[in-house]
């Protein structure tokens, strides 16, 4: 499949629209997940509204993905998601079983899934406010690299793009 243009995680197919938001996710996760070896890559995507998460999109773990809808973003501290969306920072979890800044329910969920690790960073839209969060995760401890802080950042330029992309599509569409 040829890659084109700017973002080069999108094949022409998918920026012509012929594959839906979550496909174009889902391609960029497995392209991360490629480039860091044995990370989980996903995201939780906001209502429009920005009041809790709608959607999360996690390839390799749906049960957990399944757990993470509906999440309000107030209180701030449930989990790193959540804060990372209310405060437009990223947040970084080394070690998820010692992990005391959130909401314990948050901690078990994650473990209970095999997360040890994980940072997440927001992705942000055109109107430069957080609407949802690129993640990284880990089945282990583990303390972020500079390769880490690179690749989320460009995961969640890129999945800021391909969102606001949809959306954009979307409003034509109803106009």
């Amino acid at each position: 499949m040829a890659m084109t243009g700017a973002n080069p995680w999108l094949s022409d197919s998918l920026k012509s629209g012929r594959a839906s938001l979550d496909d174009a996710l889902v391609s960029l996760c497995d392209h991360v997940e490629a480039l860091a070896s044995g990370s989980i890559a996903g995201l939780t995507i906001c209502n429009p509204s920005r009041t809790h998460i709608e959607r999360a999109i996690f390839p390799k773990l749906a049960q957990f993905s399944a757990a993470i809808v509906s999440i309000p973003l107030v209180p701030t501290d449930f989990g790193s998601c959540v804060k990372a969306v209310a405060s437009g920072q990223v947040i970084t979890c080394p070690d998820l079983a010692t992990e005391t800044r959130f909401d314990p329910q948050w901690q078990r969920l994650c473990l209970e899934h095999g997360l040890r690790s994980l940072q997440s960073r927001p992705v942000f839209l055109r109107d430069r406010k957080p609407y949802a969060t690129f993640v990284l995760a880990y089945r282990h401890p583990r303390d972020e690299t500079d390769w880490d802080v690179a690749l989320m950042t460009f995961a969640a330029d890129a999945a800021g793009l391909i969102i606001q992309s949809d959306l954009d599509r979307t409003n034509i569409a109803a106009e």
